[in-house]
């Protein structure tokens, strides 16, 4: 009958500290009794078999052992339990981003990543929309290793080694995130209880049969559709000849090459030509991010597929495949929503390369259509992105357990309504402080950065940053600034150790007391003199010792405009002058507001501390010193 959470389970972390929540499940009635280290502390099970008992003052270090013993005589060791920092990470794909991912940025983050002192818990993905969940279905504590990290949250890793590093303790993280879900999936029914829309959307999924009737309409029809491709699909892997094949500069949009709206399968084909030295080798061939799925060969052989647009294909050509002189690429593309793409950008790399040598594949192509279809592939219905699902889920199991703050990156998947966001996040984080019994606990924020390429508008991100900026206004909470740390053209930028590194700058001076800066200039007013000026001025963290004005890049600084009592707003020219930012131009004397950074990605003399901490984008009203 005696029984632990997942949580406290073989590698825990336990937050050190003057009271750690140990809890668990026996018969009714029964008393627990749990030591760890000097420690020793008795709770009775209620009519439920929940006990919940407190171990104070923890020191860290480990492995320790810890008894659970039960009155019916029944007794869980443990030996290996660890005591240090404990932190909890959630949100969406940025927050789940693995390590695998980024390697290729960080040489060495996978072979240098042994460290017994360092542990992550990966909650696994589960929807619930009836009762809260009481324990994780699955999931274990892993210590990082070159065997781990490679799943591992790469924010969170990171993370976890500057804060192990500095503190000199073990640090554990427990992940809880998904890629896609809006922050409605994370909260409870209580703290939706003002939000009519999003409750309405959970009772669909509490009514029984909705889940799996949705499933099987889903799987129905898309089955369908792909019945469709595949009938209407003709092969291409047998050359009919070169004059059936037209030229396509790649990579890039099919819009811009004259297949706007396209839905259908297309081959690719680039031609390229081996030297002799690479001839016969094993080689890398990476081809960015691609829209939708593809299945990519060379020679002939199929060397690589992708079911989704997301992950960058980077395929291995085995030995004895490359050829000296011309070889042949060929890729099957299937788009399904008209909005096919090999993705062009600086951080898209196109080429085959080895010790041996590097060709480059960007260029011209050759394409040919084997089939186009009538309509778009039909939606899929994200199930676990819906109100509640993840927090009964996935959430609720951990909020028992004792953590020193929370790693929020979300933001993204509320783009489609971003002025609720700003509602949303505020009631989400006070929720959690409540649940968590901690009204201050720590909160920090990963603010948007820069993103473009799916966006149809500039907007939307924008305003879901101002609204995760407005969130520092509770206590205890922190946002990071990631302007510089996006990548136009994908989702999931993978620059993710200095995004940790913010964060931990905050973590110290939020969630330790220490005094180090951890945010950017902040706007106080922006002053007109009626004329021809209009100066902005800005506050600087109170542990900024230098108080220095200046801009990412070291050029002037960019991404200011001006709107009049219209509201329509345009360009403005700036220039720093010791602290402060003075815009000039012929609009400047009737404007009655100046916003800053307001577009999805905006990349133009991005304004900072000498520390490189970053200025979020803002809004202000002009004031006039003539009135």
């Amino acid at each position: 009958m005696l029984r632990l959470p997942r949580l406290i389970s073989s590698g825990c972390v336990l937050q050190q500290g003057e009271k750690t929540r140990i809890f668990g499940f026996a018969g009714p009635g029964e008393t627990v009794t749990v030591r760890l280290q000097n420690c020793t502390a008795c709770g009775t099970a209620g009519g439920d078999g929940r006990f919940d008992v407190y171990l104070k003052n923890l020191r860290p270090g480990g492995p320790f052992l810890m008894t659970v013993e039960s009155t019916s005589g029944e007794r869980i060791c443990l030996d290996d339990v660890y005591v240090g920092e404990v932190w909890l990470g959630s949100g969406q794909s940025n927050m789940e981003l693995p390590v695998a991912r980024v390697r290729d940025r960080y040489p060495g983050a996978v072979e240098d990543s042994e460290n017994p002192d360092i542990h992550m818990f990966q909650v696994s993905e589960c929807c619930e929309f009836g009762n809260p969940l009481e324990d994780c279905r699955s999931g274990e504590w892993k210590t990082a290793g070159p065997e781990t990290v490679l799943n591992f949250s790469a924010l969170c890793l990171f993370f976890a080694q500057y804060l192990e590093a500095h503190c000199k303790v073990p640090v554990g993280i427990i992940n809880v995130s998904l890629g896609g879900s809006p922050a409605e999936a994370w909260m409870s029914r209580e703290a939706l209880a003002e939000e009519p829309r999003a409750l309405a959307e959970a009772d669909v999924w509490r009514a029984p049969g909705n889940i799996e009737k949705q499933q099987r309409a889903d799987a129905a029809a898309a089955e369908a559709w792909e019945a469709e491709l595949r009938r209407r699909d003709s092969s291409c892997a047998e050359d009919p000849g070169r004059d059936e094949w037209s030229r396509i500069r790649m990579p890039g949009f099919l819009a811009d090459n004259g297949l706007e709206d396209f839905i259908g399968c297309i081959w690719l084909r680039r031609r390229f030509l081996v030297p002799r030295g690479m001839a016969g080798t094993k080689a890398s061939l990476w081809l960015g991010t691609m829209t939708d799925s593809d299945d990519t060969y060379v020679n002939g052989v199929l060397v690589g597929q992708t079911a989704y647009q997301y992950p960058p294909r980077k395929y291995q050509i085995p030995e004895g495949l490359l050829q000296e002189g011309e070889n042949e690429l060929l890729i099957r593309l299937v788009c399904r929503s008209g909005r096919g793409r090999l993705t062009p950008g600086p951080g898209k790399v196109y080429r085959v390369f080895n010790a041996q040598g590097v060709v480059e594949l960007a260029g011209t192509w050759e394409f040919r259509i084997s089939c186009r279809m009538d309509r778009p592939a039909p939606e899929q219905t994200f199930i676990s992105w819906m109100p509640t699902g993840l927090y009964n889920g996935m959430l609720h199991p951990c909020q028992n357990y004792t953590v020193k703050g929370i790693l929020w990156y979300q933001g993204e998947s509320n783009d489609k309504r971003p002025r609720s966001y700003g509602r949303l996040l505020k009631k989400l984080i006070c929720s959690w402080r409540k649940e968590w019994g901690k009204e201050r606990l720590p909160f920090l924020i990963v603010q948007l950065p820069g993103f473009e390429i799916d966006l149809t508008e500039d907007g939307s991100w924008p305003m879901i940053r101002q609204a995760q900026q407005q969130a520092s206004e509770l206590p205890d909470t922190a946002v990071t600034v990631n302007l510089d740390l996006g990548e136009k053209d994908d989702l999931h930028p993978t620059g993710k150790r200095e995004v940790a590194r913010r964060l931990y700058l905050a973590a110290l001076r939020i969630a330790y007391g220490e005094k180090v800066p951890c945010t950017g200039p902040v706007p106080v007013e922006a002053v007109s003199d009626g004329s021809s000026t209009l100066r902005i001025t800005f506050a600087f963290d109170v542990e900024d010792a230098e108080k220095i004005l200046t801009t990412t890049d070291g050029k002037a600084p960019g991404e200011f405009e001006l709107a009049g009592a219209d509201g329509v707003y345009s360009p403005a020219e700036a220039e720093i002058c010791r602290n402060t930012v003075l815009l000039k131009g012929e609009n400047t004397g009737t404007a009655v507001s100046v916003r800053y950074a307001w577009r999805n990605a905006p990349d133009r003399g991005l304004l900072c501390s000498a520390s490189g901490l970053l200025t979020s984008p803002f809004e202000l009203s002009v004031k006039d010193i003539l009135l």
